[in-house]
C-alpha cells in the first residue's frame, strides 16, 4: 500500500482522508481578471481582483489578491453547455426546494473540455473578459501539495471549472505581500458579516417604517 506522502492530491480522485476546504467566504464574488503560466518554471499564477473587499477595506485601487501555484503537475478547464430546455422556479418554492430544483437542473448540463492555453489567452479585462467566481474549494497533502477547483462564470455567460494540481500554493497581497489561506478567509467573513447585519438592520428599519 503506497504511504500517505505518495497521493496524488487531484480532484480526479482526492486521497482517503483528505477532503476540500471552501474558499467561498474569501473568493465568491472575485474575479480572475489574468492568468499566466510558466512552463519552463512549471508555475501558474491567477491575478484576481476582489472588488467588494477592497471598498471595504479601503485597500489601494489597483491592489490584486495574486495565486501562485509553483510545481504544476495539472492545470484542467471545463466549461458546462445549459440544458436548453424550459426550466423555472415557482413563485413561494422554498429555498430548500430551489436548491434541489437547481441542482437537478445543473445534472442535465454538458460538460466540454476547454485548451487551458486558449483560457490563459482569453482571460483579460479588456470588454470585460474575466472569470466571476461562484465558488473555489482548496484540498492540501501532507506533503503540502495542493488541489485548487474554482468555477465561475467566463464573460458573464459560460460556467467554468478550473482544476489545478500543484506542489504548493502561496497566496500574495500586491500592497502587503504574502497572505495566509486562513487571513483571506477572516477578510472574507468579516466583510459578509457585516454586509448580513446591514440587511437586517435596512429590513428592521423597513418594517418599522411600515407600522
Amino acid at each position: 500500500m503506497p504511504d500517505e506522502q505518495s497521493w496524488i492530491v487531484d480532484w480526479a480522485n482526492l486521497p482517503p482522508g483528505i477532503s476540500g476546504v471552501s474558499l467561498w467566504a474569501g473568493l465568491h464574488d472575485a474575479q480572475i481578471i489574468a492568468i499566466q503560466s510558466n512552463l519552463l518554471h512549471r508555475t501558474v499564477t491567477l491575478n484576481l481582483e476582489i472588488e467588494h473587499l477592497r471598498i471595504f477595506y479601503e485597500l489601494p485601487l489597483d491592489m490584486q489578491f495574486l495565486f501562485r501555484l509553483e510545481g504544476v503537475q495539472s492545470a484542467r478547464v471545463l466549461k458546462y453547455s445549459v440544458w436548453p430546455g424550459a426550466f423555472a422556479v415557482p413563485s413561494g418554492t422554498s429555498k430548500e426546494e430551489e436548491s434541489r430544483l437547481v441542482a437537478a437542473y445543473q445534472t442535465k448540463w454538458r460538460e466540454e473540455s476547454v485548451s487551458w492555453g486558449d483560457l490563459e489567452k482569453a482571460v483579460t479585462t479588456d470588454h470585460k473578459q474575466v472569470i466571476d467566481i461562484s465558488d473555489a474549494t482548496l484540498a492540501r497533502g501532507a506533503d503540502g501539495s495542493v488541489a485548487l477547483r474554482i468555477v465561475g462564470l467566463f464573460n458573464y455567460t459560460t460556467y467554468h471549472e478550473l482544476l489545478l494540481r500543484a506542489e504548493r500554493l502561496t497566496i500574495f497581497r500586491s500592497d502587503a505581500g504574502e497572505l495566509a489561506v486562513t487571513d483571506l478567509l477572516k477578510l472574507g467573513e468579516v466583510y459578509w458579516d457585516a454586509l448580513e447585519r446591514q440587511k437586517d438592520e435596512d429590513s428592521a428599519d423597513g418594517h418599522g417604517g411600515e407600522a
